[in-house]
């Protein structure tokens, strides 16, 4: 009977052994295979908290440049330097023949009577026109009549030779003048620059030059 025993126990563990039951000693294998399978595989593909570090450092390059690029003006990016308009010269430091030079080409073009003369930036109307006196012209400015200028020009030349004086000779700082188109006197302040102008201011926002 035991020896029955023995022969059925061994036949059994050899059919066992035939349907390919696995042995102990397969599964570290196959565990072995997994982790190596699972630590390629980390390697290969970056964390989400690199992937979004990445990201945060390219925004804020981008927004850098964008900021730089924002703040440059257009001479700037490409590579010009934004010149500054040039200061214009203050008309009373021009030297007496420049400003000669002026006023002969200005006569030469609006040499008529009632003709727009500009002095000093300023538009004139041409009243008189070589008159004695070592004048060439008397221009009446803004809110001034002809009349008015031609009435200055007489207060201020009484009792003078117009081909033997000059005006700038006997010209007296103030000077009373009525107005025809007021019926009122008026004070009138005159003054003579190193170019030879004189500019007489007064009244209701008066103005007469005299070169």
């Amino acid at each position: 009977m035991k020896r029955t025993l023995a022969l059925f126990a061994a036949s059994t563990a050899l059919a066992l052994g035939a349907c390919g039951a696995p042995a102990e000693e397969e599964a570290p294998a196959t565990s072995t295979v997994t982790q190596e399978v699972t630590a390629d595989e980390t390697t290969a593909a970056p964390s989400a908290s690199e992937t979004n570090a990445d990201n945060a450092t390219g925004e804020s390059e981008a927004a850098e440049d964008s900021v730089s690029a924002g703040n440059r003006s257009p001479a700037e990016e490409d590579g010009d330097t934004p010149s500054e308009e040039p200061e214009q010269p203050d008309p009373s430091e021009q030297s007496p023949e420049d400003f000669q030079a002026l006023m002969a080409e200005e006569m030469r073009n609006k040499g008529q009577v009632g003709d727009t003369f500009t002095i000093d930036g300023q538009a004139t109307e041409l009243c008189v026109h070589g008159d004695g006196f070592g004048l060439n012209v008397v221009t009446a400015g803004a809110n001034t009549s002809c009349d008015f200028a031609s009435n200055l020009l007489e207060a201020t030349t009484k009792d003078v030779d117009p081909t033997q004086h000059n005006i700038r000779d006997t010209m007296a700082q103030s000077v009373e003048v009525s107005s025809p188109v007021t019926n009122q006197s008026y004070m009138m302040d005159c003054s003579i620059d190193a170019r030879a102008l004189i500019t007489c201011t007064g009244g209701d926002n008066a103005v007469v030059y005299m070169y």
